[in-house]
Parts: C-alpha cells; structure tokens; sequence
C-alpha cells in the first residue's frame, strides 16, 4: 500500500481522508448563534486548523472529540489570510488500539538521536575543568532518566524546534556555533561556555509534555524551566565536594541570564562574556530555525503569513546559489 499522505504534502483544493492527531479540539459557537468544531490536526510532517461548521457531521460520540486523541477526518484544504487549512465534512474518533504507526503522528529530529547523544558525549569529554565536567557528567550521562528526557524532549511548544528531539538538536546547534565564538573570542572560557549551553535549557525537560501534543507540566506552568533547571544544579553542585563558589555562580549566572531581558522571564541581564554569548546564540539559533521553518512549509507566494514568533512576515524566496534550508522535520 502507497504511503499514507501527510499534511505537508497537501495543497489549496486537495481532498483528504485519514488519521490525524488532534492537538486541540474545541467546540465554538459562531456569530449566528450555531455550534462548530475547531481542531488542529497534526501529523510527523506538519500540522492544519481544520473547522467542522456542522457538528451534526461528528460520527459518534461528540464528547470523544479531545484534544490528544486519534481522529479520522475527511474535508478539503482551503486557504484563509494565506494560510492552508482543512474545511471539514466528516470526523470520528479513532481509539489508540487502532492506530498501527504511532511514529507517523510526532514530529522527530531528522538527526538520529544515537548521533547527537554520540556528539553530546563527545563534547563533555572534551571539557578540561575538573569541576566542570563532573557536573556534565552527572547530569548528562549518570542521570539516565534525565538524559532520556534530554534526548526526547522539544525545545519548545509553538517557537521552534517543535519536535521530539528537538531540545538535544537545539542544543547542539548552539553548542557549534558557539565553540566557532571561543576560537574567535579567546577570551572566553570554553568550558563554561559548554557548560552554559548544555544547561541553559535542560529544565524544558520538566517544562514542557511531550507524550502526545506539545504543552506545559503543571511545574512547568508553576515554576517555568529556568526555575527548574536552576535548583537541578544547586543540588548536583552540592553533591560535588569542594565546588568552587565562584564557578558555581557564574554556571547559575549564564542559566538566569539566558533569556537576556527581564520581561522575557530572565531574573538578571548577561553580565558576563560568557552569559551574553549563550543569549544571543540562543536567541539566533531559535529565531533562523523559524525562518526556515517557514521557507519549508511555503504554500505559495513571496512572504509568509505575519509570524508572531518573529513579530514580521517572511521573505520566502531564495537566491538559487543558497544551500539547501536546513531540515529539522521530515517533509
């Protein structure tokens, strides 16, 4: 049998019928006065809003519809203020006893995890400080349950790297970019700055859920990564004897200061070399990955829909000589 058709492939005016992924699912009441169903349905590839302007069309029980679960829908893709979308005829619900590919509903990283745990652990054995890597260590390697969540986690639920895999992927790109800064800016100290970016975001691991759709933990919701990876390090520091105060402060320093502004959740402002590097090749790294994110997902014309990520359209199109858009889903 062909492959089934993913989302990314679809385009305005093509038919579909299939399973999908709901990650929201909500009944509304129109301007009229009259109840529809709007989801957002998602695949390995991609995900749509789709709409049901007809609940009477729900075949079975209308309170299965939720969020999280496996739907069959059948509709056509439209278009509205340029962004496809699915105008529904028909839904069901799909029980998980059903579903024989759970992998084809979860966007993954291109990148196999074997290889980018494999480069993780290449780049802790790398670390030269002997307060340092014993701190890495513990975390990274001696933690396997930590480590497992590092490996599956997304780096975020909306912005980017909105896949499993995701949070390791982004990691290790910052990490590439930023041992490329250390040769440049010798200056800096190359083993905190490992340190930094391998920590700066492993509290996403608590943050965010990633078993089905993409979301916050009630601690994520109550006490946000930063919180959560901050008081991980205290404890792992204060089981290493003789850990240097002032290292310890400047570890804690570059994972408050991350987010590099206050109202963007950061307790303090980048106050060293170090801690303002992490920030804005975070900040980079996450920021390129939505632009190509929406140069991959181009259903026609030259600029995207407004982005509210970046707050700003895209430009979309590419000078032929560019290398290819990096991929951090399969298409």
């Amino acid at each position: 049998m062909p492959d089934p058709i993913q989302l990314s492939q679809l385009k305005e005016g093509d038919a579909f019928a299939g399973l999908l992924l709901a990650q929201e699912a909500t009944y509304k009441t129109s301007s009229r006065g009259s109840e529809y169903l709007e989801l957002k349905l998602a695949d390995a590839s991609g995900d749509l809003k789709a709409f049901l302007w007809d609940i009477r069309a729900v075949e079975g029980d209308l309170e299965a519809i939720q969020p999280d679960v496996f739907l069959w829908a059948k509709g056509t893709v439209t278009t509205y203020n340029g962004r496809l979308q699915l105008k529904l005829d028909k839904v069901r619900f799909v029980p998980d006893d059903q579903v024989e590919d759970l992998a084809r509903f979860f966007p993954v990283s291109a990148r196999p995890v074997p290889d980018m745990l494999a480069e993780l652990d290449r780049a802790i054995a790398a670390v030269a400080d002997p307060w340092i890597r014993p701190l890495l260590v513990a975390l990274f390697q001696q933690d396997e349950a930590l480590r497992d969540a590092f490996s599956r986690a997304p780096a975020a639920k909306s912005m980017h790297h909105v896949y499993l895999g995701g949070l390791l992927d982004h990691s290790l790109s910052v990490l590439g970019m930023a041992s490329r800064a250390c040769d440049h800016y010798p200056g800096l100290n190359r083993d905190l700055v490992v340190a930094g970016v391998l920590l700066h975001d492993v509290g996403k691991t608590a943050e965010l859920s990633y078993q089905r759709s993409f979301g916050y933990t009630d601690a994520g919701n109550l006490l946000g990564h930063i919180s959560l990876e901050a008081d991980w390090i205290q404890r792992e520091i204060a089981r290493i004897p003789g850990f240097p105060e002032p290292l310890r402060l400047q570890i804690l320093h570059i994972v408050l200061s991350h987010h590099g502004r206050l109202e963007y959740g950061s307790p303090v402002l980048p106050k060293t070399p170090e801690a303002l590097l992490v920030h804005y090749l975070d900040d980079l790294d996450g920021k390129l990955e939505v632009m190509f994110r929406s140069i991959r997902q181009r259903t026609g014309g030259a600029w995207s829909p407004f982005n509210r990520a970046l707050e700003r359209v895209i430009y979309l199109e590419r000078w032929p000589s560019a290398t290819p858009v990096p991929n951090g889903t399969p298409d």
